[in-house]
């Protein structure tokens, strides 16, 4: 489980690091509306996930079990991601940051930071996303004789 969810977590976060470099290149990193767009390459990422786990169990897997592997699959992604932009910000490119500040996700008095910026925007954008897609795509990917504890 935790194997499947590395892969593709390191996968997901590739994604994430080309399509955010393929926006600097055409200069549009800048937009934030456009990060949407990361929640798609983190559902992929989660869903080919739990379709792998799914395919290498000979299609049983109990819903926890892929739930975790999805879950796994995001706070890896999200963790890469978050470190990369880190790292370019602080190295190259510092205005990406003054955007975010600019938006005032924190309020007016809270000083802004890289360290805040980054792990607290794109760790909750990503780790919430990455648990709502896993949970969406395991009622997809589920057994079909799951039942929910207490119903008939």
């Amino acid at each position: 489980m935790e194997k499947v969810g590395l892969k593709y977590g390191l996968f997901t976060a590739l994604g994430l690091i080309g399509y955010f470099l393929l926006m600097r290149l055409i200069g549009l990193e800048q937009k934030v509306a456009l990060r949407f767009l990361n929640g798609i390459i983190m559902a992929i990422g989660v869903t080919m996930a739990i379709k792998n786990y799914k395919k290498s169990r000979n299609g049983e897997i109990g819903y926890f079990k892929g739930l975790g592997v999805g879950i796994i699959t995001g706070v890896v992604s999200t963790i890469i991601f978050a470190a990369f932009m880190l790292v370019y910000i602080k190295a190259f490119d510092d205005r990406l940051l003054k955007v975010l500040a600019g938006n005032q996700y924190f309020g007016e008095r809270m000083e802004i930071t890289p360290g805040i910026v980054i792990f607290m925007v794109l760790m909750l954008e990503g780790l919430i996303s990455g648990f709502m897609i896993a949970f969406i795509a395991m009622q997809w990917f589920k057994r079909r004789d799951h039942k929910v504890p207490g119903s008939p």
